[in-house]
């Protein structure tokens, strides 16, 4: 085998050029603190290192995604309870107004306390984030939702309850709809509702009862008929006598799986509606309310018309805080979960970001020790190739 000078020579080089590049990559690798800075260096732990950056970053987002929900729900929780306390203090406002020794002057004060109620049972209603969004608002987080406007308020948010990702396929929703809280609120005992005719000449005030069989009651309305004062017929929808019985004020009348209850003096011809149950805000609620303690009534009829609306104000308020129970329930249950979640997390996100290290950085102790090695194999290269360099194959002929 013939060895030429140049091929003496580049062999030589090449040896020289191949320990720089490994010296240098060591040098980038203490530079950086990874043990692999191209994909060229390791493509396989190349490979691995962006496969659980990717898991690392998408642990951030479910972290992020759980704060949030957190800090929204916990203003909701907030919000709910100070709303709670509104319609306690409105409830204690229509028990009051109802007893006999509070007169007209004393029922038009409470209203005026009812309307400052409902502008700020209104206020909460546009309750907002620490990011500014109302949380009431559905999916129109960016709208107000909700507007007073001469006792009428209006809901300009959505019914879409908005969702976050906090783990793989797990969601929670975060936040509640202002219209699932304050808006949809059925009437009467929450299936049917009981109404007095408005051609009504007696003192009759109905209330549907709680309880009522819904395996029975198919959704039909149907009439209680005074035909004196003291006896009724009970008509279906298709004003069929279906039934009927003698007035005993206070008693229970029961038909279809719905039990009423009629006090006062109806007299004949009055008549009572009952009708499956439709939903009432609770705005519209406390403003119903305050109209009826504004009338200052001077006739028996009149003030059996106060009394039904009291009544009724005072059922629907229950049904109102009920409500509101229910969903700030709802609410710590989500809290629970979601801190049961971020502990779950913070695990998860640990053992990645260890998993990542592992494959990842550099371990400086080993490197700079290689690093040495390294220079000082270069070193000895160098030098061998400058004795050799200066040799010629003529010097031995």
């Amino acid at each position: 085998m013939r060895i030429s000078t140049q091929m003496l020579f580049q062999q030589g080089l090449n040896g020289i050029l191949d320990q720089q590049a490994r010296t240098a990559r060591t040098f980038e690798q203490l530079a950086t603190g990874r043990q692999v800075n191209n994909v060229s260096d390791d493509p396989v732990k190349a490979a691995r290192i962006q496969e659980l950056e990717r898991a690392v970053s998408q642990q951030s987002v479910y972290v992020s995604n759980n704060d949030r929900a957190q800090q929204r729900l916990a203003v909701e929780e907030n919000a709910l309870a100070t709303a709670g306390t509104v319609v306690r203090r409105v409830r204690e406002l229509a028990v009051q107004a109802s007893t006999d020794t509070t007169g007209p002057d004393g029922r038009r004060l409470i209203a005026v306390e009812l309307r400052q109620r409902l502008e700020e049972l209104t206020a909460i209603g546009n309750s907002q984030s620490g990011e500014g969004e109302f949380i009431f608002a559905g999916a129109q987080s960016q709208t107000r939702p909700f507007a007073l406007q001469g006792g009428a308020v209006t809901y300009a948010g959505d019914s879409v309850q908005r969702e976050l990702l906090i783990g793989p396929g797990t969601t929670v929703a975060e936040g509640d709809t202002g219209d699932a809280v304050f808006m949809r609120i059925r009437n009467g005992n929450g299936v049917v509702a009981a109404t007095p005719a408005g051609g009504n000449s007696g003192t009759g005030v109905v209330r549907a009862e709680p309880g009522t069989d819904t395996t029975v009651y198919g959704g039909a309305s149907f009439t209680i008929s005074f035909t004196d004062a003291e006896t009724y017929e009970i008509l279906d929808d298709t004003s069929t006598v279906v039934g009927g019985g003698s007035y005993e004020p206070g008693g229970t009348i029961s038909y279809n799986g719905v039990r009423l209850v009629i006090n006062g003096e109806p007299q004949g011809g009055d008549s009572f509606a009952v009708a499956p149950a439709r939903n009432e805000s609770a705005f519209a609620t406390i403003d119903k309310l305050a109209d009826a303690l504004e009338m200052a009534p001077v006739t028996d009829l009149g003030r059996a018309q106060q009394r039904q609306a009291i009544d009724d104000a005072l059922s629907q308020l229950d049904r109102v805080e009920n409500r509101l129970l229910e969903v700030r329930a709802s609410v710590g249950g989500r809290l629970n979960t979601l801190e049961d979640v971020q502990a779950a997390q913070e695990d998860v996100g640990f053992t990645l970001e260890k998993l990542v290290s592992e494959v990842r950085d550099l371990d400086f102790a080993e490197a700079a020790s290689r690093l040495q090695q390294e220079l000082f194999t270069l070193q000895a290269s160098q030098q061998a190739f400058t004795r050799i360099q200066g040799n010629s194959l003529f010097n031995f002929i």
